[in-house]
């Protein structure tokens, strides 16, 4: 399970990397052809606002889960015996699956509801399909409840979830 995991993670972050490359390129194409030629590229906008950030975001989400590299502030916890610490990391995570649980299930709401209509944005000279990110932003926030509820699994065996990025 742990190389899935490892694996997974490999080809998340290859996604993200791929789609922030891309919109760079998309962005800085789009202000030279402004700046040199007075052009643009159509639906500039609504590609990076619908497709490339939502997949550099939900699915960097799963991997910030998996990589346990969240921001966290551990002014307490930090002065806390092995025990209690291990608490608050069992409950941190319990919230943390729980929270991730009901925002998938959220998104996955909202991704039947677009993909019905065939939900779409006015991108100028054409219509921009955008319920396909509706389903980006659930399979990353669905991976990332997953890999929680795996971090929670080891470390109720005494594992550390550390363990599972390096």
């Amino acid at each position: 399970m742990n190389r899935l995991i490892k694996k997974t993670k490999s080809l998340a972050t290859n996604v993200v990397g791929a789609m922030i490359v891309l919109m760079m390129v998309h962005v800085t194409t789009e202000v030279l052809l402004r700046l040199l030629f007075g052009m643009h590229i159509p639906g500039t906008m609504e590609v990076v606002a619908y497709y490339y950030m939502v997949t550099a975001v939900f699915i960097g989400i799963f991997i910030c889960v998996v990589e346990d590299s969240h921001i966290r502030v551990d002014v307490l916890v930090q002065h806390f015996g092995k025990r209690l610490r291990s608490a608050t990391d069992i409950f941190g995570l319990l919230v943390m699956t729980l929270y991730f649980a009901l925002f998938s299930y959220g998104l996955y709401l909202q991704a039947v509801k677009s993909w019905g209509r065939r939900e779409g944005v006015d991108a100028v000279f054409f219509e921009l399909s955008i319920w396909p990110s509706r389903w980006i932003a659930w399979v990353g926030v669905f991976m990332a409840a997953l890999a929680a509820v795996y971090l929670l699994v080891r470390l109720l065996r005494g594992k550390s979830g550390r363990e599972v990025s390096s």
